[in-house]
C-alpha cells in the first residue's frame, strides 16, 4: 500500500507553543493564561495568511485539554492530544465560515454548545475566516458569546478584523499575528532542508522568503515546489523558474541601461524578460523592489538588514544608486508604484511596461528659473554691496585645503566608524574651498538629498568634529551642489544685468 504524501507545510505545522515561529508575544501570553487558570471564553486571532492563526488555535485546544500539560504546553502524548493531532477529537470542532456563513449554521452551533465535552475539559470551536459570516449569523452568535457555558471555548480566526462587528470584538480577547521576519523564516526553511538531507544554493532561501512576504506557510509551500523541481540540490536557476521572478542580473543590466542612457539596450532587456515568460506586472514589481533596495542602501549603508542579498550584490546596487542619484530614484519609485497599483486594470501591459520604462530614461530634471525683481530700492542697495572685489585665497587657506584633501580618506573612515549613514551621504562629495573658517563641500549634481542630510545639525557637527581632530582648529561646514557652483554668477556681471550699465573701472 502506497502512503499518501503529506505536503511540507502540514508535516511541519507546529505542535506546541515553543515551535510557533515569530509569534512569541502570543504564545507566551497564552501559556501564562493557561498556567494561571485565566483562560478566556473567546479569542480572536487576526493577521496575514500563513502566520500561524489556525495552528495556534489547535495548540491552544490541546493545551487546555491536555492530561499532562507542563507550563501551559501540550504534551502531545496523552489521548486527548493524540486525538486532536489526528483530527478525530469530538471536542475540537473546526468550522469554515466561508462555506457555513448563514444563520442556520450558527443556530445549529448554538444548540450543540450545551453538550458537555466527551473527553477533555473544554469543547473548542475554531471558526476560520469568521469575517465571512452574515450579519444575521453574527447576531445569532452574539447571544452565545454573551452567556457562554463554562465548558466552551471559541477561537475566531480572520485576516480582515475590520469586517467583524464591534459587538463581537468587544466580547473576545484579540491577538494580532505579525508577518514573520525574513531571518526567522530562513531559519525554519534551512531546518526543513537539513531534515530532508537537501541543500540549496546561496540566495535560494532569500528568494523564497521574499516571495512569501511574511507568510511561513507560503514559504514552506514554495520550498516544497522547488524540492519537487530539483534533485538533492536546489539551484538559484530553479528558484527563479519556480517563483517566476526577474533574475537579479537582469535587473542590474536594466539599471545599467539607465546609467548609460541606452534606450535600445533597455528594450532588449525587457524583451528578453518577456521571452522567458515573465509577466509585465511581475517585471514592474521586481524592478520597483530593486529600486527600493538601492534607496535603502544609499540611506542606511551596506550593513543594513533591510535589504536582502550578499555583500557583493549590495555593493553593486549601491554603486548604481550613486550613479543614478537619490532624486531620480525617489521620483522613479513614486511613479512606478502608481503604475504598479493601476496595472491590474490596464490592457496591453507590454506597451505600458515599455513606454513607462522608456519614459524614465528620457526623464530630465527641470531647474527653477530665478526671476529678478528691481522694483524695490532696497534690492539696489544690497546689490551694490555685492559689487566688490572677491576675497583672494590666502596661502594659509590653500595649505589647509591641501591638508584636508590629503587626509579626507582618513576622515571618511573615522566617520564610517561613528555613523555609517553619514559616510554614505559623503561619498558623493569632496572638499573644494576654504573661506576663512568655512570649508565648502561640493556634492555631485542631482544629490540634493545627500546634501540636505549632511546639513542636518547632528550630521554636520560630526563632520566638523572629525575635521577638528585632523587640523587642530574648528571649521564650519557648508554644503553646495556642483550645479549651483557652476551656475554661480560673477557679482559685477549680476549688477550689469540688473542695471544695464557699463564697467568703467573697479576700485579696490
Amino acid at each position: 500500500m502506497v502512503l499518501a504524501y503529506r505536503v511540507l507545510y502540514r508535516e511541519w505545522r507546529p505542535q506546541d507553543f515553543h515551535n510557533l515561529v515569530g509569534q512569541e508575544h502570543i504564545s507566551i501570553t497564552l501559556q501564562n493564561a493557561i498556567n494561571k487558570g485565566r483562560i478566556a471564553h473567546a479569542y480572536i486571532f487576526t493577521g496575514p495568511r500563513g502566520t500561524g492563526k489556525t495552528s495556534t488555535a489547535k495548540i491552544l485546544a490541546k493545551a487546555v485539554n491536555c492530561e499532562a500539560s507542563i507550563e501551559g504546553e501540550p504534551c502531545n502524548s496523552c489521548n486527548n492530544c493524540k486525538s486532536i493531532n489526528e483530527g478525530r477529537s469530538l471536542d475540537v470542532i473546526e468550522i469554515d465560515a466561508a462555506s457555513n456563513r448563514g444563520i442556520d449554521e450558527i443556530r445549529d452551533l448554538r444548540e450543540r454548545v450545551s453538550f458537555v465535552p466527551t473527553q477533555g475539559k473544554y469543547k473548542v470551536y475554531i471558526i476560520d475566516e469568521v469575517h465571512m459570516l452574515t450579519t444575521e449569523a453574527f447576531n445569532a452568535l452574539l447571544k452565545t458569546l454573551e452567556e457562554p457555558p463554562g465548558h466552551i471555548l471559541f477561537v475566531l480566526a480572520t485576516t480582515e478584523p475590520h469586517r467583524i462587528p464591534s459587538t463581537i470584538m468587544s466580547r473576545c480577547q484579540r491577538f494580532d499575528f505579525r508577518k514573520i521576519s525574513p531571518l526567522e523564516m530562513e531559519g525554519r526553511l534551512q531546518e526543513i532542508l537539513t531534515s530532508s538531507a537537501l541543500t540549496a544554493d546561496e540566495g535560494v532561501l532569500t528568494l523564497v522568503v521574499r516571495k512569501a512576504d511574511g507568510g511561513l506557510r507560503d514559504a514552506i509551500s514554495i520550498l516544497d515546489q522547488c524540492i519537487s523541481f530539483s534533485n538533492e540540490q536546489i539551484t538559484l536557476k530553479t528558484a527563479y523558474e519556480v517563483l517566476g521572478l526577474v533574475k537579479n542580473d537582469a535587473l542590474v543590466s536594466l539599471t545599467r541601461a539607465y546609467i548609460e542612457k541606452d534606450a535600445p539596450s533597455l528594450l532588449v532587456q525587457v524583451n528578453n524578460m518577456l521571452k522567458e515568460g515573465l509577466e509585465p506586472g511581475q517585471i514592474i514589481k521586481d524592478f520597483l523592489e530593486h529600486l527600493r533596495s538601492m534607496i535603502i542602501l544609499t540611506v542606511c549603508g551596506l550593513d543594513t538588514s533591510l535589504v536582502l542579498g550578499n555583500s557583493e550584490e549590495k555593493e553593486i546596487l549601491l554603486q548604481q544608486a550613486n550613479d543614478l542619484g537619490i532624486d531620480w530614484l525617489s521620483d522613479t519609485v513614486a511613479r512606478l508604484a502608481k503604475i504598479d497599483n493601476e496595472s491590474r486594470w490596464r490592457q496591453n501591459m507590454r506597451i505600458v511596461l515599455e513606454t513607462t520604462l522608456l519614459g524614465f530614461l528620457w526623464q530630465t530634471e527641470t531647474k527653477p528659473i530665478l526671476t529678478k525683481k528691481i522694483t524695490q530700492p532696497k534690492q539696489k542697495k544690497e546689490l551694490m554691496k555685492i559689487v566688490s572685489a572677491p576675497t583672494p585665497v590666502t596661502l594659509e587657506a590653500a595649505s589647509t585645503l591641501d591638508k584636508i584633501i590629503e587626509g579626507w580618506d582618513h576622515i571618511m573612515e573615522a566617520i564610517k566608524v561613528r555613523k555609517k549613514s553619514v559616510h554614505a551621504y559623503l561619498t558623493v562629495s569632496e572638499p573644494i574651498e576654504i573661506q576663512e573658517d568655512v570649508l565648502i563641500l561640493a556634492f555631485k549634481e542631482g544629490y540634493t538629498f545627500h546634501k540636505e542630510k549632511i546639513q542636518e545639525q547632528d550630521n554636520k557637527k560630526l563632520v566638523e568634529e572629525e575635521l577638528e581632530k585632523l587640523l587642530g582648529v574648528r571649521l564650519k561646514v557648508v554644503c553646495n551642489l556642483e550645479e549651483d557652483i557652476d551656475n554661480a554668477e560673477d557679482p559685477v556681471q549680476k549688477a550689469l544685468d540688473l542695471f544695464g550699465s557699463e564697467v568703467v573701472t573697479i576700485k579696490d
